[in-house]
């Protein structure tokens, strides 16, 4: 199965466990590396280099406690992120310049009982390679809805699992959807998010303002276009492993910065049909290179 659909899941997957608003703000770049097909084999003297801009708000709406004293949530999520990716010596077009991807979603996380919770969501995003707003056309758009049932394990870990819906080539599709959230807090530090992406980190509180994590992320974009005369999809993935350490200010702003490599960049073209859901070729990518990320969270709380 190629990444392409994994992706598009995780992009359209908006699992809001935590509840209470927030502002995150993140740069990241990927330093110069060759491009390889899926032999390994570098396509004579290609290569590129990126930089990622991200922004995520989720802010609830509104909160109610019900008779067993558990809050039902009301919220919207809202998200964008624009990669700029910086290509050279290509001799066709095989790596976009630019990906624009922009998501809005409707949740609401309600209490079955005190160890199951259900997450609904509805929404829709554009994920086009076009940087003015009168040029994104509604091959771009995307629809998405879902539900998704949590279950609290204990105090860290929140498991689940259910059914979204979405449109990625090109027709209505139902897919599996997987929830995972383990947070350790304390001296020692440990993290595992399948939310929007993936992220692991294992860290150690040398101070209470001061965290120093080993960590490995995965994230992307991808954009919807027309190449050939045929409806494609471009995704852009990278993996990224380092050490993060984080300044605490307050209770309210974190500020993380990353320093480490990219150990794979996927970027390729692939049909937007369900063909291509089960095709495993062209996964066309970058070799690893040097990555940095800085980032500021707030949480209104």
């Amino acid at each position: 199965m190629k990444t392409t659909s994994w992706l598009a899941l995780l992009l359209l997957l908006l699992a809001a466990s935590q509840t209470k608003a927030q502002i995150t703000l993140q740069a990241e770049h990927f330093g110069s590396s060759r491009y390889r097909d899926e032999n390994n084999n570098n396509l004579g003297d290609s290569k590129g280099s990126a930089a990622v801009y991200q922004a995520d708000v989720k802010i609830p709406l509104s909160m109610k406690v019900n008779k067993d004293s558990l809050a039902v949530v009301w919220g919207v999520a809202l998200s964008g992120a624009y990669a700029s990716l910086t290509n050279k010596n290509f001799t066709q077009e095989m790596v976009l310049s630019d990906i624009v991807n922009a998501q809005f979603s409707l949740f609401n996380m309600r209490p079955l009982n005190k160890k199951w919770n259900m997450l609904l969501f509805a929404g829709a995003g554009i994920y086009t390679d076009q940087t003015q707003i009168s040029k994104m056309g509604a091959r771009s758009v995307l629809g998405n809805a879902g539900a998704v049932f949590i279950r609290k394990i204990n105090s860290k870990l929140e498991l689940g699992g259910g059914l979204a819906f979405n449109n990625t080539f090109g027709y209505p599709m139902l897919f599996p959807a997987l929830y995972l959230n383990y947070n350790a807090p304390g001296r020692y530090v440990f993290n595992v998010s399948l939310m929007s992406g993936f992220q692991a980190s294992a860290g150690y509180e040398i101070h209470k303002s001061f965290v120093l994590s080993v960590i490995a992320d995965m994230n992307g974009q991808m954009a919807l276009v027309e190449k050939g005369g045929k409806d494609v999809i471009f995704t852009h993935q990278y993996i990224v492993t380092g050490l993060r350490p984080e300044i605490r200010i307050g209770k309210k702003i974190t500020l993380p910065v990353t320093l480490g490599i990219s150990a794979v960049r996927p970027a390729y073209f692939t049909d937007r049909n369900l063909k291509s859901f089960f095709s495993s070729t062209n996964q066309y990518q970058f070799k690893s290179s040097f990555y940095a990320a800085a980032q500021i969270n707030y949480k209104f709380y």
